[in-house]
């Protein structure tokens, strides 16, 4: 009877212990090791992420300051697997660099960072799965050819947290093309209101990237971003604060439309960047906005599409010293605009139901 309670209090520990590890979250239910868990994938110093075990009073996880230091310095991270960080707990602040090097450059599988019911916000050098991704359908992607390209729900935020249901996440249906039915059912962590994409390499901000994603109020874009994609942040519709880098050079169709909670123009609200390449906006770039006023006098934009910024809230908008062209509907309907036309080639009703000075 000894032998059997013995046995009984031996498996209880087991249980309690193995219930811990799992709440850790990632491999670290396999292995109980703490922090950033990685295998070697690739010669001496290239790293996949497996797992990571949780770390008692820390909220925020660099994860290629990590590596560094559990690994050596010329660690360098080459791909996050899927549930890397699932059903993590602690960490509020994830940090995702890309530090390109001899011909490797970071993947993040789908799911990687499912299941997190702490996540505020989240970091990362890229927009899904790698850098590789079009601005838009005619586009290019920069460098090193097709066969790497982001494509469909690739190329989604969506697709590092996965399709996994999950009581931690709000099931949000994200479009990711052009043609019916390109959708998917991508579960987000609820917690996270903020994302910063910090770009390392030449990237742009792929088609659909954000677009229809709830509950993010907040996106911060720096460095080598060359285009804002077709369709990137349409209908964001929580989406009050981002900002435009000033190395990119175009905002394809449709790229902000019907993000209805963006109102501020400026430093708490939609914001250019100081020294702007910006040179071209597309079509219905703005469309069915409430940002009430617009300033591109510090840009190198030469033309504003067609239906740019109808049916908009705007009331003043200042253009840049470049202007050649403003297309069909541009600014119509956007009834209370008051605002002075310089001399350039004006599209059909450009400028219908305002009040404007030609």
């Amino acid at each position: 009877m000894k032998k059997v309670l013995k046995l009984l209090i031996i498996a209880v520990l087991l249980l309690s212990v193995i219930s811990g590890l799992v709440a850790c979250g990632g491999k670290s239910a396999e292995t109980g090791e703490q922090g950033v868990i990685c295998r070697k994938f690739s010669g001496d110093n290239f790293y996949t992420v497996v797992g990571y075990g949780a770390e008692d009073n820390q909220p925020t996880l660099d994860i290629s300051v990590k590596v560094k230091e559990k690994y050596g310095d010329d660690a360098i991270v080459g791909r996050i697997r899927t549930g890397a960080f699932d059903g993590n707990k602690t960490l509020k602040r994830v940090i995702v660099s890309d530090k390109a090097g001899d011909g490797v450059d970071l993947t993040i599988d789908a799911g990687a960072f499912k299941n997190m019911r702490a996540l505020e916000e989240i970091t990362l050098p890229f927009v899904g799965a790698n850098r590789y991704s079009d601005a838009d359908m005619s586009g290019s992607a920069p460098a090193l050819g097709e066969e790497l390209k982001s494509v469909n729900e690739q190329r989604s935020i969506g697709y590092i947290f996965g399709t996994e249901e999950s009581d931690a996440a709000s099931k949000m249906t994200l479009t990711y093309g052009d043609v019916s039915g390109q959708t998917a059912d991508f579960y987000i962590p609820v917690a996270l209101t903020k994302i910063n994409i910090v770009a390392e390499e030449e990237i742009n901000i792929p088609m659909y990237a954000f677009c229809g994603l709830r509950r993010i109020e907040e996106i911060t874009l720096s460095g080598n971003i060359k285009a804002i994609g077709r369709n990137a942040f349409k209908n964001m519709n929580m989406l009050s604060k981002v900002n435009i880098p000033s190395a990119v050079e175009i905002i394809y169709d449709g790229a902000f439309e019907g993000t209805t909670s963006l109102k501020v123009f400026g430093e708490n609200g939609f914001k250019i960047d100081e020294n702007s390449n910006l040179t071209e906006i597309r079509e219905g770039a703005f469309k069915e906005t409430k940002l009430t006023n617009f300033d591109i006098s510090g840009t190198q934009v030469k033309s504003i599409g067609d239906y740019c910024f109808y049916n908009s809230l705007l009331k003043t908008f200042t253009f840049s010293a470049a202007i050649e062209s403003v297309g069909a509907y541009a600014f119509a309907n956007s009834k209370n605009l008051e605002v002075a036309v310089p001399a350039c080639t004006v599209g059909v009703n450009a400028f219908a139901d305002i009040k404007a000075t030609l």
